[in-house]
């Protein structure tokens, strides 16, 4: 570790009032590398510039929590606490004390009012009895909790120094909306410091199962005032609680309410910056906190270079917690055995996120946007997940690496199409050539390493980088199992393009360069991987034909399955026989998608399972394919000891638990039983049981789907035309029981 960096870090791990044995970090704050940039990341994560104005745009303020509907998401009771005493509350929190110049009576009843308040937006239903976690989701969680990253910025079970505060979780979320929270943080936190890890619904209540484990009961429901939420709503835009949260309506701004002084204005030792409090934010900083926000603050006109300007974005999302750059921070030793892969043959490389000294000269612009703003990755091995912040300080960020990130150019000469190079390069990456296909996955289909995918290299690397690294490619990365083909500029093969590096290696890429559309190098010849269903369920959560990524595959003892879609709550296919070949699922970046393996396939309509109509007449709706639009909220899944699961998901005030089992009619031969639990479901809500071209009524509520499927349902259903076939409708009560042969009598 450099010298300079141990006293940024104690300049930013120094936060007074703690009750922690280890100082917590402010914001993520591990690796600040200069008092410059350690300034400036506590000018912006402690919100300087949301009152005082500042030409400076590295000083930008990093916006506050969205308060819009957390009375959906946080207790009304912490909230109170929290707004009381921040940092006694949860010691570590960028949020300053801002009723710290109160008396103590006050103090309480203004916080009451603006919890009030707060809570009175979006305020939660009563949780559910069992909304406590479960014994095996807590151990799920505990294990998803130390794997997919965010023991690189929080700690593990064990506390670890620089580790960013979790606070008092079982006080201030349910079970649900701590897992609605952990899926998609940026909605409530747009700032970024808190990414988005691509969880899954299962895995967001898992993880929050791990978080709330202390927690043995549901909190009680808070309930607010009205008359202190109005009060509550005045006090917000008194203390200027607007100037970083904003709220779903709008706040006014007192008349009396003074403009604040610019930073360039300010006189350190006074208001926000003195350690005493006063009618002003409080902020309890340690002496050298406070040194270097001043010392950063008296070169507030002073232009930032991008060199600066990169390590200050670095720095304020935690980047360096994860990766290297420039000799500057990286996996830290007490952190690193949570850092795993699935591929011990890869190394370190399988399990420590890459450098990034020199991305910006690797990746292409929109590659690299990609992965700053959006988690986009290639490296299928790696349990840590490279997650989403977001393009509000991202954006700018790709424009500074590709700007200071460069290399000369690599010297090669094209070879003609006359030449004929995407069949050479062909033969190059196959096994007759520099064998490739070894190591990287090919179109979705994975080697025994299973390295980065190479019909996505072109798309994703600069072209000039592609031929440095195929050169010497322990230069950029020191541990690769990457071998080099051209050791002192001398081809292995040289009967290929004359023996000429630059030109083999240029043919490689014109072959890479056709993406999915390359033709199969020689040798990539691929057992399938055929999941076998034996004597209990099989449940696999991947892509599946007409689903996307959201699917649910279980494949039932017997050989009868199903794929259910999580997406749009339904039931979208039904087969018997064998259960699924995955290879499009686990080889590569996962891009592909289960290829279902049995016969008598019966695939169910898009859209909605539920509506109300209003009468036999009405149209079924069309599903609303806006992001965020959907109606439908899955709830996830319980199994029973065959590993059964039972489907939970809800649709406005309604929720419904779905469930299948395996049955034997007397002939011997298997069928799915269905049971549908629904609750507080309104009246003339129907289910569409089937679509299909047509629809055969057998008697005593049996229906033929097609030529393979005979569907009993318990009560009387609707039949009926839609133009380009008939859909079968039934009527919903409290709990159903419905029945999918394969065996049509005749």
């Amino acid at each position: 570790m450099k010298p300079h960096f141990q006293l940024i870090i104690a300049i930013t791990l120094a936060w007074s009032g703690s009750a922690l044995a280890t100082p917590p970090v402010i914001g993520g704050l591990q690796h600040p590398g200069t008092e410059k940039v350690a300034g400036a990341v506590l000018i912006g994560e402690l919100g300087c510039v949301a009152c005082h104005a500042s030409s400076q745009p590295a000083f930008a303020a990093k916006p506050g929590p969205d308060l819009s509907a957390v009375g959906s998401r946080v207790n009304g009771a912490h909230l109170r606490q929290f707004l009381e005493k921040p940092s006694v509350v949860k010691p570590g929190t960028t949020m300053p004390d801002v009723l710290a110049h109160l008396p103590e009576a006050e103090r309480a009843a203004t916080a009451g009012a603006l919890a009030h308040f707060l809570a009175s937006s979006g305020q939660p239903a009563a949780p559910a009895a069992s909304a406590v976690p479960a014994a095996e989701a807590v151990e799920r969680g505990r294990k998803l909790y130390h794997s997919v990253g965010c023991v690189a910025c929080h700690s593990p079970e064990q506390a670890l120094p620089g580790s960013v505060p979790l606070g008092p979780v079982t006080e201030k979320y349910t079970m649900a909306s701590l897992a609605a929270f952990l899926q998609d943080p940026l909605a409530a936190r747009p700032a970024g410091r808190m990414p988005d890890c691509h969880l899954e619904d299962a895995e967001a209540e898992d993880i929050a199962s791990y978080l709330l484990r202390e927690q043995k009961a549901p909190a009680e429901t808070f309930r607010p005032d009205a008359a202190l939420a109005a009060r509550g709503k005045l006090l917000f835009a008194q203390h200027r609680c607007d100037a970083c949260h904003r709220t779903g309506e709008p706040v006014t701004t007192p008349p009396a309410r003074p403009s604040l002084a610019s930073l360039e204005k300010l006189q350190a030792d006074r208001g926000c910056l003195s350690e005493q409090p006063g009618a002003w934010p409080h902020y309890p900083l340690s002496a050298n906190q406070r040194s270097a926000v001043k010392a950063t603050l008296k070169e507030e006109s002073k232009p930032w270079e991008p060199a600066a300007l990169v390590q200050l974005t670095l720095t304020k999302l935690n980047c360096l917690s994860c990766h290297q750059r420039d000799g500057i921070g990286g996996v830290a030793a007490d952190r690193s055995n949570y850092f795993t892969g699935r591929e011990e043959s890869l190394g370190e490389q399988g399990r420590i996120p890459p450098a990034l000294t020199g991305v910006g000269a690797k990746l292409k612009a929109p590659w690299l946007r990609e992965v700053l703003a959006n988690g986009g990755g290639v490296r299928p091995t790696m349990n840590t997940r490279m997650p989403k912040f977001g393009s509000s300080l991202t954006e700018p960020l790709t424009a500074w690496l590709k700007q200071l990130d460069t290399l000369s150019p690599m010297p090669f000469e094209r070879v003609p199409k006359a030449a004929k190079p995407h069949q050479t390069g062909r033969d190059l990456a196959g096994t007759k050539g520099l064998n490739c296909i070894a190591c990287h996955t090919f179109r979705g289909r994975a080697a025994a390493i299973r390295g980065p995918e190479l019909t996505t290299m072109t798309e994703r690397l600069e072209e000039n980088w592609f031929h440095h690294f195929l050169t010497q490619p322990q230069r950029f990365a020191p541990l690769t199992v990457m071998p080099g083909f051209w050791p002192d500029g001398k081809s292995a093969l040289p009967d290929v393009l004359g023996g000429d590096p630059g030109r083999q290696r240029d043919a490689l890429w014109q072959f890479l360069a056709q993406g999915p559309e390359a033709a199969e190098p020689a040798g990539l010849v691929l057992e399938p991987l055929v999941i076998e269903v034996k004597n209990e369920a099989v449940m696999v959560r991947r892509a599946f034909p007409g689903i996307g990524k959201r699917g649910i595959g279980v494949g039932y003892p017997g050989g009868i399955n199903l794929a259910f879609d999580a997406a749009q709550m339904r039931l979208a296919s039904v087969w018997s026989g064998g259960f699924i070949e995955a290879s499009g699922l686990w080889r590569g970046q996962g891009s592909g998608q289960a290829r279902l393996l049995g016969k008598d396939i019966i695939n169910f309509p898009p859209g909605p399972a539920f509506a109300v109509l209003d009468s036999p007449a009405t149209p079924w709706p069309v599903p609303d394919t806006e992001p965020g639009k959907s109606p439908f909220s899955f709830k996830g899944y319980t199994l029973d000891p065959q590993q059964r699961p039972t489907f939970r998901y809800s649709m406005g005030a309604f929720t419904v638990e779905d469930s299948f089992i395996e049955r034997r009619n007397p002939t011997g031969s298997l069928f799915l039983q269905r049971t549908l639990k629904l609750s507080d479901a309104p009246s003339g809500l129907h289910l569409r049981v089937a679509v299909e071209k047509r629809i055969e009524p057998r008697g005593g509520n049996e229906f033929a789907i097609g030529k393979n499927l005979l569907i009993r349902l318990p009560s009387a259903a609707l039949v009926r035309d839609t133009g380009n076939g008939q859909e079968l409708l039934l009527p919903v009560t409290p709990e159903m029981t419905l029945e999918y042969h394969f065996t049509l009598p005749p």
